[in-house]
């Protein structure tokens, strides 16, 4: 009897020895690991974050200059969750601050102004900046001294702490570009702006931030090296803007392009990705796919991507995003946050710039109100910029050599977001381990797993807000423990203990 009672304790203590390593379990293929290292990429990390404003022709759109409130509950509802730590706002001088040729930032009101004060009450910095400049192959000098004015105005008059950064024109290496890639162009208009915030003294309350190039490739670092050269201090953060393909996402190449340009940049400044969408190449399937979706919408412009309706979308941008931070990027703005907010051609043009998050006027102009509703790649792309807030320490982390599966970790105030991408399409087993050995206390874990065409399976609420797949109480990673998991094919997967 005793032999048998002390064979059955046996058993028993098997099975429960057996059911503790699944969940903390002693590491036995190294080749599955995958290791949250000690090593830090970025110190301090500026944020995830997203292209807002516009909205410039509600006027002639909606016969209103701003947007209803409920419009604007709804956006700040959504933004508020969240939680960019960095947005980015461009202005020009007949959207903001000219009127009848004189100079009057009240124009500002109906839509910028609305969108600062939310920045600054919700602590979300901003970058500001001209979409162009004036003059042609010159300076317009008197359009230069309104910009510096308007600057001014919102830091001094209107108390903005929230405005960090300022980029003059937009991608000027680029024949679309008002500088039309005229370097020398650039670096006189940047040096006689910083002249003007000095004279003004409020070179210290801002930072110039450039060049804002479009890159496709690493052919342009020298916009990086010339800048640093020509105008050292005077440029406060470097930033481009990346439209990559799937494939080269997806294959990892994007990383070794963006790394380029970081590296072209001095270690001690900041380095942004301050746009980010896909282009398809000409020709592939993507590509094709997307030009008949914008020929049956009569509502979008050649200027779009039509898999914003598409969850795996969300995929493909959270990756780029995670090969940013693996590339010491200090964040990234997803180009980006409604389609509301630009159309082509001016005046009253209804062809939209569709790469948002959702349409805020498909009710009222574009004669769809399920346009204004969530789009399933917010949910990967929301949670990447609550949970790595401005401050993060960006950690290393190794990955098993599988195709697509890309990881990267931050760390604040002693607690973590873990954030891990498959763009395969087949499903990895792995050990996730830390490398500082650290216990995890009440770790959240958000799951997101792309299916056909809008599809998802990620849990939401009401709002259309993700939440927790589950909670788990504890995870030891002491003595090389690891905690087993599968990452399914086209998945995200968040895990934090961040508040």
């Amino acid at each position: 009897m005793k032999r048998i009672l002390l064979l059955a304790l046996t058993v028993i203590l098997m099975v429960s020895c057996k059911k503790n390593k699944e969940v903390n379990e002693i590491n036995s293929d190294p080749q599955n690991d995958l290791l949250i290292k000690t090593g830090i990429i970025t110190q301090s990390f500026v944020g995830n974050g997203v292209q807002w404003g516009g909205y410039d022709v509600l006027q002639s759109w909606t016969g209103n200059p701003t947007l209803s409130e409920a419009d604007w509950e709804k956006l700040f509802l959504r933004v508020r969750f969240m939680r960019p730590p960095l947005v980015r706002l461009m202005v020009s001088s007949g959207w903001n601050y000219i009127i009848d040729s004189g100079f009057d930032p009240s124009k500002s009101n109906a839509v910028l102004i609305k969108i600062l004060d939310f920045c600054e009450a919700e602590g979300i910095a901003v970058m500001l900046g001209e979409w162009g400049h004036s003059g042609g192959t010159s300076i317009d000098q008197v359009w230069l001294e309104n910009s510096a004015k308007f600057v001014e105005w919102l830091l001094n008059t209107k108390k903005y702490t929230c405005i960090r950064y300022f980029n003059m024109v937009n991608e000027p290496n680029g024949d679309w570009s008002s500088i039309n890639g005229n370097y020398e162009l650039w670096k006189t208009l940047i040096d006689q702006f910083h002249t003007k915030l000095v004279n003004k003294g409020i070179d210290t309350q801002i930072k110039i931030i450039g060049p804002d190039i479009a890159i496709w490739d690493a052919n342009l670092t020298s916009w990086i090296s010339n800048a640093h050269f020509d105008l050292g201090s005077k440029i406060g953060a470097y930033d481009i803007h990346t439209y990559p393909s799937e494939k080269e996402v997806r294959n990892g190449t994007y990383k070794n392009i963006v790394k380029a340009y970081k590296n072209a940049a001095p270690p001690e400044k900041e380095m942004l990705m301050t746009e980010l969408g896909f282009k398809y190449s000409s020709g592939t399937d993507l590509a094709i796919e997307n030009a008949l979706r914008i020929s049956k919408d009569p509502y979008a412009s050649d200027d779009s991507n039509m898999f914003i309706y598409d969850a795996f979308y969300g995929i493909d941008v959270t990756d780029a995003m995670i090969q940013n931070m693996q590339a010491g990027y200090s964040g990234s703005l997803i180009w980006d946050l409604d389609d509301a907010m630009y159309n082509i051609n001016g005046g009253s043009s209804t062809k939209l710039k569709r790469w948002g998050f959702w349409n805020i006027l498909g009710a009222e102009k574009f004669e769809d109100a399920g346009d204004e509703d969530i789009r399933p790649w917010f949910y990967p792309v929301s949670l990447l910029c609550r949970y790595f807030p401005a401050g993060t320490k960006i950690h290393e982390a190794t990955t098993p050599a599988k195709k697509g599966l890309r990881a990267i970790a931050g760390e604040k105030d002693g607690k973590f977001t873990i954030a891990i991408v498959n763009s395969n399409f087949v499903a990895y087993d792995i050990n996730l381990k830390m490398e500082s050995g650290d216990v995890l206390q009440s770790i959240r874990v958000y799951k997101y797993l792309s299916g056909k065409a809008s599809s998802f399976t990620g849990k939401t609420d009401e709002n259309g807000f993700a939440v927790p797949e589950e909670i788990i109480d504890s995870i030891d990673f002491k003595s090389g423990n690891s905690k087993k998991m599968s990452i399914p094919g086209q998945s995200f997967i968040l895990l934090t203990n961040m508040e």
